[in-house]
This record gives structure tokens, sequence and C-alpha cells, in this order.
């Protein structure tokens, strides 16, 4: 398997893997950044990524950016499609401060991970009445989140 990866940036970091059994690579800031209070950036690691499939590219958070920073990733996971690879797809990671203070990135400062899924494309049949003919309860019927 091989990834392709481009500086867009001459100062860009590659992923890399922090341990030998990491897997996820590390995904690094481009620039300092400042994040407002309850404010979104779009941060910039330089890089155009290309995977082939059948391996996609999922940006993930790193575990410690919520409890270090107050930072989340709002879609909690990006998905970095096989295509998403011309001159002006960089990734970028989205972060919200969650905090009532700025929130400071270093330019170099690990921010994400990506990681590498093997992923299918099934075929969509489309059919004339549910597929099962006993129902769960809907969305949370095991005991989570209760729709009503």
């Amino acid at each position: 398997m091989k990834i392709f990866v481009w500086k867009r940036h001459p100062e860009a970091k590659l992923p890399e893997k922090s341990t030998e059994g990491s897997v996820g690579y590390d995904l690094f800031a481009l620039e300092d950044t400042e994040i407002p209070p309850r404010g979104l950036v779009f941060l910039r690691t330089g890089l155009v990524i290309k995977s082939e499939p059948p391996f996609a590219l999922f940006v993930f958070p790193r575990s410690s950016l919520y409890k270090k920073k107050g930072l989340i990733m709002p879609n909690s996971a990006g998905i970095i499609d096989f295509d998403y690879c011309g001159e002006d797809d960089e990734v970028k990671i989205p972060l919200l401060n969650l905090t009532d203070k700025p929130v400071k990135i270093n330019k170099g400062e690990k921010v994400a991970q990506a990681v590498f899924i093997r992923v299918e494309s099934p075929q969509v049949i489309e059919v004339s009445e549910p597929p099962s003919k006993s129902s769960r309860g809907g969305f949370g019927s095991t005991g989570g989140y209760n729709e009503t």
C-alpha cells in the first residue's frame, strides 16, 4: 500500500507515526493559530494526501485534544475521498474551541491523526418493504437516546 503526499506548502510536515505500534499517523499544524473562545477554525496542514482504494483516509482528533485544550473536531471524523487530491485539496482540520478562552495551536504541533481504513462500495438496491418484519423500536432503542 502506498500513500501519496504532496507538500502544498514547503514548511508542511509529512504525516508520521509516533511509535511502531501507532495506528494513526500524526498530522501537524502548518502555522501558529489562535482559536477564539467558542470559535471554529480550519487548521491548515499544508498537505494534499491521496490514498488508493480500498484504503480510505479518515482524520480523527488526537485523544488529548479535548483534555488538554478544550478542542473538538465538530464533525467527529473527517473522510478524505479518493479523488480529493488536486492542487487546492489541502487536508484541513476543523477545530472548535469549547472554552471561554482563546486557545493557541503552535506551528508543528500534533493536532489530529490520519488513519487508513479499508472501505467497500456496495451496490444500493431499493426494496418495496422493510428488510425485516420485526422492529427494534427506533433510534436508541437499546437503552440510549429516546426520540420521544
